[in-house]
């Protein structure tokens, strides 16, 4: 009887293996989002199927069946049918993880990425739409290895500076050329991190060359979102951000100030210290009950950093919706930002509205369409920290009065109430428009030959209007808003670019050809105009009211540019294994002088993929293995317009013959306004030229789920632009502009990235990369010539921007010292010891020297990330090791010379009894000229933070189901949380990444911290 059921059972189970029945599965993507439009196959048979919107699908099968998942964009996966009852959950890999057979933009064209030969880095946008910033740029900083990034805390991020594998430049632009959806631009602004399809960022001579004069500095292209075959769906995000000061601000109480300026006079031989506000107790000041006569001011111990900073909050929320059919592609989507940033009465706001379409005729063999950006920004800027900063702590915000307070009488120094200065200017609404795009038609002539047009254009306006209100202060209002100046600014700027371009694709056997001809006509116009007023008086409760005495001045420029350009490349694979690749451009500029306005630009690069070699074909280890070579010329016309011409400019002002009023009559007083000669001419200007060499491999292991890519190279700028140290025989006019001298910059850039296996519910993946270079001035017109611009010099043999001074050698702590050490005016104990670096016994201008070097000798981004289920979560740490910052903020922080606020430093000051402090002693002379540039103000810029924490949670595919909706998300945000660094000034990041400066510390805002929490749905 059981050997009948055994043998039953038996025979059902094998009626029912060999039965088909209804399998069940959801097709996702590693983000554990349902693919909608997969295709489901049955392996050896007309069996198919698609998930649907939510990635579900169905599809008969039996036990042993293998399914055949297929989805664009990603790799394929085979799946065993083992078990008829469960739900199969079936996640596909994206393509940019396998090397394979992912494509990106570069140069005018489609690539594999494992037939790209230079060095080119794919930005993986999951990550960058998890920063709650409207600011592209601050979303990049430390993801990409030799993006260099310096940001100040302006909201919206409008102060970002960026420079690709080191400052290459001293006079001209140092920005890369932005490559969005073809248009070019060296203006990032307006773009939405949530509208970006792909980033990837053309770092080698090689990659960018094909772009020609604007290529020097490093080429990012940009690719927005487009309709996806298959796909119908609309995005929704949103999210709220609370914004807090991220590091302290050390500054004085009242009574400390009080005890400062006390000590400080004793430092300065006063015996008796007096003061007239404060009152002396014999052994220190008395902070009085009011600061003057008449009671107007009650002595106060205001924090004003506190007074013009608040929590403030921020948002973004974005409309979107894509859809995709075998003809039409369409993506739209409307964004509004709004960054409050830090500090009272300043914002940010932009709208941004996208229409991305394209549609296929005569069988697809021509598709035409469009890329359109409409981007409006509203901003009011005003930075009041340095009067925070240095306003005395004694003054109350208001007055007992009840309007806003200021000194009034001496010893408190002269600073305005800075909170009354951020409400005064909070209308002044600076105005920005932009329209951003192209219309575009592709033809296929033949199936092998393609013609593509695309017109490109970038128009934009900027107005303001001055909207300042007058407030009153101790009493009264002040004279100065019964004369003010007004601005009426109109300006706008409209750029073309129309391309033509012939492309050719062939395979033969195993060989692959791939040519590229084009040509390219570039025109830009700028206008500037602006109405001004001197002398309109704002007391009036009616509105502002024009004086009398009023001068009226219309200020108006146009400047037009334009350029040429011829271009080609061409490429060659062989058996999948190796590549050739060169390119040539030449352009003519209309920037250049007529002696030298063309310029021609080659490229060549080789790369040969190992892994595909029959010795390694076998390897189940190694999945990928690449080595590339490459060189590249490209150039730089990011600078001034005209400078082939000579320049005058009228300077007249009330008859000042010194000036350009000429002198007519002969009194002494001119008459008659003219003209100055600003500049000479020079007819031979050209562009500045930067080679590059570049050598690098690509690993990946364990089908590529472990990858190492590293990166050697050199890059050298010719003939910068200089302008030459003037001659007094030369006049008062600037000399010509010259082509003269070199930079280099040497170094190595290394990613290594790891991911676990995608289809375990647990997955996990870390991401490093690092970078290094060597900044160095190799010559200039002259070998003393030198750009010196406040601490910062420009000289051969040393770094672009350099710090230069005196060497600070310390403290003087005992009177030996003092003796033994050289002619110093001013030396005494508890002063700073300047080093004699030129042994002359003297300490002088002689001796200044470079004293710091604002470059970092390395930076680096670490990213983890996990996924469990709906659960998600990741952590992004980044920075910076061995650049000096010269802190400015030191400059009166550190010393009581004046009755501004001091630094908590003044604490620690030398005395005989803190004898090992390194803070000089507190005086209020300035004997020792301590206020000039030297290394007492250089410290270490190094800094390691915790960028970016983010926790995420998507409800499940049953539940959003149920609801409707395809994905619900639900996220929270950290940024800037925790840093790690030794640099005492209010903010480690310092904006500017030019030769005028780079890690100088002043007053600008700082950066905030933030925490915010989202919502994104599909649906």
């Amino acid at each position: 009887m059981k050997k009948s059921i055994t043998i039953c059972f038996l025979f059902f189970v094998s009626v029912l293996a060999a039965q088909q029945v209804q399998i069940k599965g959801v097709v996702k993507g590693e983000d554990g989002l349902g693919l909608p439009g997969a295709n489901i196959n049955l392996k050896e048979s007309n069996t198919a199927t698609s998930s649907d919107f939510d990635g579900k699908f169905k599809i008969n099968a039996k036990i042993g069946d293998e399914l055949i998942v297929t989805f664009i964009g990603y790799k394929s996966r085979s799946v065993k049918v083992d078990d008829i009852n469960k739900t199969y959950n079936v996640v596909l890999v994206d393509e940019s993880n396998t090397l394979k057979e992912v494509v990106v933009v570069t140069g005018y064209t489609l690539e594999k990425k494992s037939e790209i030969s230079g060095s080119v880095s794919i930005v993986k946008m999951s990550e960058i739409t998890k920063q709650p910033t409207p600011n592209l740029l601050t979303a990049l900083q430390g993801r990409v290895a030799g993006l260099q990034i310096n940001s100040g805390g302006t909201p919206g991020g409008s102060d970002t500076q960026i420079v690709i594998r080191g400052l290459t430049t001293v006079n001209s632009g140092s920005a890369p050329l932005w490559v969005i959806d073809g248009v070019q631009t060296n203006n990032s602004s307006g773009l939405n991190p949530d509208e970006i399809e792909s980033i990837q960022v053309l770092k080698d001579g090689a990659s960018a060359a094909i772009y020609g004069t604007s290529a020097a500095n490093g080429v990012i292209v940009v690719t927005t979102k487009k309709g996806k075959k298959g796909v119908s769906e609309f995005s929704f995000k949103t999210e709220t951000i609370v914004n807090k000061l991220r590091d302290k601000i050390g500054l004085l109480n009242s009574q400390q100030w009080a005890d400062v300026t006390y000590q400080a006079q004793l430092g300065a031989g006063i015996t008796t210290p007096t003061h007239p506000v404060l009152i002396n107790n014999g052994s220190g000041f008395t902070i009085p009950q009011y600061l003057d006569p008449n009671g107007v001011q009650t002595a106060s111990d205001t924090n004003w950093v506190d007074e013009i900073i608040s929590d403030s909050y921020s948002s973004n929320t974005d409309f979107g919706y894509r859809k995709g059919t075998d003809k039409l592609s369409l993506y739209t989507q409307v964004s509004y930002s709004e960054d409050n940033g830090i500090q009272r009465y300043t914002s940010y706001k932009r709208l941004n509205a996208r229409l991305n379409t394209s549609y296929k005729f005569f069988n697809d063999r021509l598709a035409i369409g469009e890329n359109f950006l409409f981007s409006k920004i509203d901003e009011v800027k005003n930075n009041q920290f340095e009067n925070a900063i240095l306003q005395n702590p004694l003054i109350p915000v208001y007055t007992n009065l009840g309007d806003y307070a200021a000194p009034m009488s001496g010893g408190l120094q002269d600073k305005p109430n800075p909170l009354a200065n951020l409400w005064s200017g909070r209308k002044n609404v600076e105005k920005i428009t932009r329209f951003l795009g192209n219309v575009y038609g592709n033809l296929k002539i033949t199936k092998d030959l393609t013609f593509n047009t695309i017109l490109n254009f970038d128009s934009g306006t900027n107005k303001f209007n001055t909207a300042t209100e007058a407030f009153s202060v101790n009493g009264s209002i002040p004279s100065v808003f019964q004369n003010i100046t007004t601005d009426d600014i109109d300006n706008d700027y409209t750029a073309t670019i129309f391309t033509n371009t012939l492309e050719y694709n062939k395979n033969f056997g195993k060989s692959k050809i791939s040519l590229l001809a084009g040509i390219e006509n570039t025109a830009r116009q700028d206008n500037f105009h602006n109405n001004l007023i001197r002398g309109v008086d704002i007391t009036d409760p009616s509105g502002y009211v024009v004086r009398d005495d009023a001068e009226f001045q219309t200020i108006e420029d146009k400047v037009e540019s334009y350029k040429i350009s011829q271009f080609g490349s061409a490429k060659y694979v062989y058996d999948d294994k190796y590549v050739l690749y060169g390119s040539l451009r030449r352009d003519g500029s209309s920037r250049f002088g007529p002696n030298n306005r063309y310029g021609v630009f080659p490229a060549a690069s080789a790369a040969w993929n190992v892994s595909n070699e029959n010795f390694l074909k076998d390897n189940k280890s190694l999945s990928n293995l690449k080595l590339r070579f490459s060189w590249g010329v490209n150039g730089n016309d990011l600078i001034g317009d005209y400078l082939y011409l000579s320049s005058f400019i009228n300077n007249t002002s009330g008859g000042v013959i010194e000036n350009s009023d000429y002198d007519i009559d002969g009194d002494g007083v001119g008459s008659s306004g003219g003209v100055v000669q600003k500049r000479q001419a020079n007819p031979d200007i050209k562009w500045e030229t930067t080679t590059q060499y570049d050598a690098g491999f690509d690993i990946g292991f364990f089908d590529n789920r472990l990858q190492f890519n590293t990166d050697f190279y050199i890059k050298t700028t010719d003939n910068l632009i200089l302008t030459p140290i003037a001659l007094a025989v030369s006049g008062e006019s600037t000399p010509p502009t010259i082509n003269a001298g070199s930079v280099s910059n040497k170094g190595v850039e290394t990613v290594l990235s790891y991911k676990s296996n995608s289809a375990n519910e647990f997955v996990y993946g870390v991401d490093l990369n690092f970078s290094k270079y060597e900044n160095n001035v190799e010559s200039l017109d002259s070998d003393s010539n030198f750009l010196l611009n406040g601490v910062s010099i420009t000289q051969k043999d040393s770094p672009i921007a350099s710090f230069y001074g005196l060497v600070a050698d310390g403290i003087f702590r005992t009177p030996e010292e003092v003796a033994v050490h050289a002619d110093q005016p001013g030396k005494d104990l508890g002063r700073i010891r300047y080093r004699d670096v030129n042994k002359d016994g003297v300490i002088n201008q002689s001796d200044r020297t470079i004293i710091g070097n604002p470059h970092p000798d390395f930076t680096y981004g670490i990213n983890l990330n996990a996924t469990y289920k709906g659960l998600d979560m990741s952590l992004f740490f980044d920075g910076k090791q061995g650049n000096d910052i010269y802190n400015t903020q030191r400059n009166l922080g550190d010393f009581a010379y004046f009755g501004f606020n001091y630094g908590t430093n003044t604490l620690d000051a030398w005395t005989p009894s803190n004898a090992n402090s390194n803070v000089p002693a507190l005086s209020t002379l300035n004997s020792n000229n301590e206020l000039q540039p030297s290394s007492h103000f250089v410290e270490d810029g190094s800094y390691f933070r915790l960028k970016t924490i983010t926790l995420g949670y998507s409800l499940s595919q049953d539940l959003v189901g149920k609801l409707g909706m395809g994905n619900l998300r639900f996220y929270f945000v950290g940024q800037n949380l925790f840093s790690f660094t030794s640099f005492t000034g209010f903010d480690y990041e310092v904006s500017g990444l030019s030769a005028g400066g780079i890690g100088v510390a002043g007053y600008g805002i700082p950066h905030y911290k933030s925490v915010a929490f989202g919502i994104n749905a599909k649906f």
